[in-house]
């Protein structure tokens, strides 16, 4: 039996959240996973060159999300969250071992997001923690937030 290539894949991308009113709301994308299923993920994508982590966190969130880089404030680094999948959109379906550099990332609230269509995104919405809590995310978003709440302000 033939075994699958690997790919080693650096990424980066952030929690991105803001105040309305009283409550606290996190950016989650629509997006049609490999399966051709809508879900939510966090706005992330591919380290390029020399890029340095929190660059490519604000470039990435910025590109798929459409809001200004000007108008979002990385609060700090979160965590690398690993994971391994197989690309079956890719010739091959190599096994793709994941590193995705999470930041913590406010957002001034100027304008609503416009993700990108032509990359597979269809939208997007802010989640309270009360309606991500009932949604089955990976990573563990509502975790993260828990660990960050206190430098959410």
């Amino acid at each position: 039996m033939k075994k699958s290539p690997e790919i080693h894949e650096k990424s980066a991308g952030g929690i991105v959240y803001r105040h309305r009113a009283w409550e606290l709301e996190i950016l989650m994308l629509a997006w049609k996973n490999g399966r051709d299923e809508l879900e939510y993920v966090l706005p992330k994508g591919k380290i390029e060159n020399d890029e340095k982590a929190m660059e490519t966190a604000l470039r990435e969130i910025s590109e798929e999300s459409g809001l200004a880089i000007a108008d979002l404030t990385v609060i700090k680094f979160m965590n690398k969250v690993r994971y391994d999948y197989f690309a079956s959109h890719l010739p091959d379906s190599p096994l793709v071992h994941k590193e995705v550099h999470l930041f913590l990332v406010k957002y001034k609230w100027q304008k609503e997001p416009r993700p990108r269509i032509n990359e597979r995104f269809f939208g997007y919405k802010w989640f309270t923690l009360e309606w991500l809590k009932k949604m089955r995310l990976k990573p563990d978003v509502v975790g993260f937030i828990r660990k960050n709440i206190q430098y959410m302000t």
